[in-house]
C-alpha cells in the first residue's frame, strides 16, 4: 500500500526525534502521546516538517516510497495493534509485500543459526502446515531455522512474514538474497530500521521483540544455550504469548537452550508434522475453513458456532475483555479463551490494554 502524504510527513517527523540525543523508542512513545502527533512533539521543540519533508537521514521518506517502500508510522490507523503491546513500538514500520499478512493469525518459528539437518526439516515442516491452514508464519531471516520456516512457509497457502535486522535496501545474509526477493514478491519483508541500515549485533535482540509482539504463539525448534531465539521467547512470555518447543537429542548442542524451555514450562511439539493439530487442541487454533481463510473477516464468514456470541459483540472500536465477558454473560476466563481464538483465527485483533476489536 502506498502511504499518503500525512503518514509521510508523521514518519519523518518521527525519525527527527529518534535521531536526537536521548531519545529512545520509549521516550519518543511518550513524547507522542503528550503532544498528539509525531509532527506536533517536533514542533512543541520548535521544529517544523515540510509535507515530505526530509529526515536527517540519508534520503526522504518520498524518496524510499518512490523505491516501492511501504511507510508506517507509530500514529497511523494500519500500525498493527499487536506491536502497540510492546513498552517500547518501533516508531516507523518500513515494509515491502503484502501488508494483509499482518492482520492474519500468525504463528513465529525460530531457533539456531547453526541448525542441524532434523532441526531445518522440522522447521520447514511445520511452516508448511501453518501456512496450508491459513496462518501466516513470522520469522527473522536468518540462517538455519529461520531460513527454513520461511521457505516451507512459502510452498503453502498462507505465507511468510521475515522480521529484519537491517533496513530494507541491505540483504542480510547476502546467501538468502532469493529468499529476501521471494518473500518480497509472495509475503511480507517489515524492519524497524532506516533503508540502508547494517544489521549490526544489537539490532537482531530489538528485532526479536517485534517477532514476539506480531504473533500469538512462539515455537522453538533448535536453540543453543545463549541462543537468540530465547531473548524471543523471554518477549514472548512477557506478552503473555504461548511458547511451543521441538524437543532435541540431550546429544545436541544446539537443542540445550529449546531442551531447557520445556523444563520450565513450555508445551511440547512431539511431532514437527502435527503442529496444527496440537495447537488445535490445545485451544490456540481452530481449524480455519476455506471461507475463513479467502474471506475477509471482518464479514464474520467461517467464525466457528462456539465463538459467535464473542465475535458479535465486538465492534471496529477496541473492548476489554471484562466488558465482552459481561455482554456474553460468559466467564471471564472463557471469554479470554474465545477472544484469543478469534484472534488466532484472524476475526479480532488484539489492542493494547487486553482490548479487542474485530479485524
Amino acid at each position: 500500500m502506498t502511504p499518503t502524504p500525512q503518514e509521510i510527513n508523521e514518519a519523518a517527523a518521527l525519525i527527527r526525534l529518534r535521531e536526537r540525543p536521548g531519545v529512545s523508542d520509549r521516550r519518543l512513545l511518550l513524547l507522542v502521546e503528550a503532544a498528539g502527533s509525531g509532527v506536533k512533539a517536533l514542533e512543541a521543540q520548535g521544529e517544523q516538517v515540510d509535507l515530505l519533508g526530509e529526515p536527517t537521514s540519508p534520503a526522504p521518506v518520498s524518496t524510499w516510497v518512490h523505491e516501492g517502500m511501504d511507510v508506517i508510522p507509530l500514529t497511523s490507523r494500519r500500525y498493527p495493534c499487536r506491536l502497540k503491546e510492546l513498552t517500547d513500538p518501533p516508531p516507523v514500520l518500513f515494509l515491502r509485500g503484502d501488508e494483509s499478512l499482518l492482520s492474519r493469525p500468525a504463528v513465529a518459528i525460530v531457533g539456531s543459526r547453526r541448525a542441524t539437518g532434523v532441526g531445518r526439516r522440522a522447521a520447514e515442516t511445520m511452516a508448511r502446515a501453518l501456512a496450508g491452514a491459513g496462518v501466516t508464519v513470522v520469522s527473522g531471516m536468518a540462517l538455519g531455522i529461520d531460513g527454513a520456516s520461511h521457505r516451507g512457509a512459502l510452498e503453502g497457502p498462507g505465507s511468510t512474514v521475515a522480521v529484519l535486522g537491517s533496513g530494507l535496501r541491505v540483504i542480510y545474509p547476502a546467501s538468502h538474497r532469493p529468499l529476501f526477493l521471494d518473500i518480497s514478491r509472495r509475503g511480507l519483508l517489515l524492519t524497524e530500521f532506516l533503508p540502508s541500515e547494517k544489521a549490526l549485533p544489537h539490532h537482531f535482540p530489538k528485532r526479536n521483540r517485534i517477532i514476539a509482539a506480531l504473533v500469538s504463539a512462539v515455537i522453538v525448534v533448535e536453540a543453543a544455550e545463549r541462543s537468540g531465539a530465547l531473548i524471543t521467547v523471554d518477549h514472548a512470555l512477557d506478552l503473555g504469548r504461548d511458547v511451543f518447543a521441538i524437543p532435541g537429542s540431550v546429544e545436541n548442542p544446539q537443542a540445550v537452550g529449546s531442551n531447557a524451555l520445556l523444563k520450565e514450562g513450555a508445551r511440547v511439539l512431539p511431532r514437527p508434522e502435527a503442529v496444527v493439530e496440537e495447537m488445535q487442541e490445545s485451544g490456540l487454533l481452530f481449524e480455519l475453513r476455506d471461507s475463513g481463510v479467502s474471506s475477509s473477516p471482518s464479514s464474520g464468514a467461517g467464525v466457528p458456532p462456539e465463538l459467535v456470541k464473542v465475535w458479535e459483540t465486538l465492534t471496529t472500536e477496541p473492548m476489554e475483555a471484562q466488558e465482552v465477558a459481561e455482554l456474553t454473560e460468559l466467564p471471564l476466563a472463557q471469554a479470554l479463551a474465545g477472544l484469543s481464538s478469534l484472534e488466532l483465527g484472524g476475526w479480532a485483533l488484539r489492542c493494547p490494554g487486553m482490548r479487542f476489536r474485530r479485524a
